[in-house]
């Protein structure tokens, strides 16, 4: 046994050498580690098997023909990655490296001591020579995600955990139970935003195709979000970073309403386009409104109004009416759909990239920390009803309900309707008071928990204590808020810089000619039924 220990400890030295100095200490500097965790036993074949307490680890009679047939299943073979919630002596694990040496493979394991005590045991030459091995030993609950959707993104609608198979057995992952609770909790939320974003494909796919060629030109005559860049420190590149306030359309903005002119001078606002009307009455024009829904409805929140002094950022599958709308600018963002995304990659353009999260507060927190803001506030963003309100008052959501009102079907049904048809649940504000959301809100809370849990040096606060509790948010009170110094001189300065330069046009004219061609259908084939 001490060869086969000594021979994986040096395999795993040159392996992982960060790795392994930063857990070495788990060894207890012996090998000796698997017979304190497991009770070794002989299998009936002759093999090394385990117990530990009442759970068998692996067959008592042919570990390794048991492994080799977890691991042949067509379900196994048809995921470009496959991750391991614990390994027990490493049988599965081993049998996978030897089946599939080009698979993404990641050991999911809280308690390092365990892969050493499988080390002692098991030869695990295999597994350190698979090119594609990633070891996830300790890692935190809310990183296992993010290192799963890097380790199998492959291509556009087959990516992250819905191209990845897990193996879950029992008996490896007891001693750990809550910590791989968490992690399925947090895989399976996961896993509904892209049965989600799949569902949405099949409905607006056909939408976002002739969008995005109505508006294909708009490449060549819209600068792009690029030069913002890490740009929110000013001036010259110093420690200052300015503030941002990322302003949604719930019911709690109503508070803050009167004190936006003061906050307007002390952090640059970010205003999502629902929230656009509410603030234009208040004769607040926010520095950048966000819109990204390719719906003729976001357009409706925008339509009708100007606000010559603000920054509208959107992208090209936009409603094409949308570049049609009074401001001082429109800017594009990288699309988040096939047919943009393939000109942009055609055209060698880089827009700036907000990412997804299904709702656009999660677009706007996003655009300031590329930005480079190490301090962002919320306000408005509630995804919950406080006092059983839908939306602030004077919102384009709030005035749809009195525009479509009838004597039958009045305002009143359609905030009864908004309330409850999401599965409304009771959750919790930062005041310890409970407030109804539900299941679509509960994403988005989720969407933002995640992000801010992988992006530690920034803090994010909410003006709104009456808003759900989001972890990683702080409540800040408005006055702290409006304490801070002014920033005016900054302020001019980032919103002077020029953006990125279009796309050329001729190239552009080339491009469309030959569109869409063999190589887009291959990128993109769940697309061949919307030309």
């Amino acid at each position: 046994m001490n060869s086969i220990w000594n021979k994986n400890l040096e395999l795993f030295k040159s392996r992982f050498p960060e790795l392994f100095s930063i857990i070495k200490d788990e060894t207890g500097g012996s090998s000796s580690l698997s017979s304190q965790l497991f009770t070794l036993v002989t299998a009936k074949n002759g093999s090394i098997t385990a117990k530990e307490g009442a759970a068998t680890l692996h067959s008592l009679y042919n570990p390794e023909r048991e492994a080799m047939n977890a691991v042949s299943s067509q379900e196994v073979a048809s995921k470009s990655t496959c991750v391991f919630y614990g390994f027990g002596l490493g049988y599965q694990v081993i049998e996978f490296c030897k089946k599939y040496p080009s698979k993404k493979l990641v050991l999911l394991e809280p308690d390092p001591a365990r892969l050493f005590a499988a080390l002692e045991v098991l030869d695990w030459s295999a597994v350190f020579a698979h090119q594609q091995l990633v070891l996830a030993l300790g890692c935190p609950q809310e990183s296992v995600l993010s290192l799963i959707e890097d380790s199998s993104r492959v291509n556009v609608g087959n990516t992250g955990v819905s191209d990845a198979y897990f193996f879950d057995i029992p008996a490896f992952t007891a001693h750990a139970a809550a910590y791989f609770a968490g992690v399925k909790e947090i895989i399976k939320r996961n896993q509904r935003k892209n049965e989600i974003n799949a569902a949405t494909l099949k409905k607006f796919g056909r939408l976002w195709v002739r969008n995005s060629l109505r508006n294909a030109g708009e490449i060549c005559r819209r600068e792009g979000i690029g030069v913002y860049s890490g740009r929110a420190a000013l001036p010259g590149g110093s420690a200052f970073s300015l503030p941002f306030l990322i302003i949604g359309a719930g019911p709690s903005l109503g508070g803050i309403i009167p004190h936006l002119a003061e906050l307007k001078k002390r952090m640059l606002l970010v205003c999502v386009e629902t929230a656009l009307g509410t603030l234009l009455k208040a004769g607040i024009q926010p520095d950048f409104i966000i819109l990204l829904d390719p719906q003729f409805w976001a357009w409706r929140h925008i339509a009708g109004l100007s606000a010559p002094e603000s920054i509208l950022i959107t992208e090209s599958c936009a409603y094409p009416s949308v570049f049609r709308f009074n401001c001082k600018k429109i800017m594009l963002c990288k699309s988040q759909f096939p047919v943009g995304q393939y000109l942009e990659n055609k055209l060698g353009l880089d827009l700036g990239d907000l990412g997804t999260g299904g709702s656009v507060a999660s677009a706007a927190w996003n655009f300031a920390h590329f930005c480079g803001a190490k301090n962002i506030y919320t306000a408005g963003l509630d995804l919950s009803f406080p006092a059983k309100e839908t939306h602030i008052k004077g919102s384009s959501a709030e005035q749809t309900f009195h525009t479509l009102a009838r004597r039958t079907t009045t305002v009143e049904n359609f905030t009864a309707s908004t309330l409850f048809s999401a599965n409304a649940s009771p959750a919790q504000n930062y005041l310890g008071e409970k407030v109804i959301t539900d299941s679509r809100m509960k994403m988005f809370a989720w969407w933002f928990e995640a992000r801010l849990a992988a992006c530690p040096e920034v803090k994010t606060f909410t003006l709104c204590p009456q808003s759900m509790k989001i972890p990683g948010i702080e409540a800040s009170s408005l006055e702290q808020a409006l304490s801070l110094k002014e920033v005016l001189k900054e302020k001019e300065e980032f919103l002077g810089l020029e953006g990125s330069k279009p796309a050329d046009r001729e190239e552009f004219e080339k491009i469309l000619k030959s569109f869409p061609d063999q190589a887009f259908f291959q990128q993109y084939p769940f697309l061949k039924e919307f030309f």
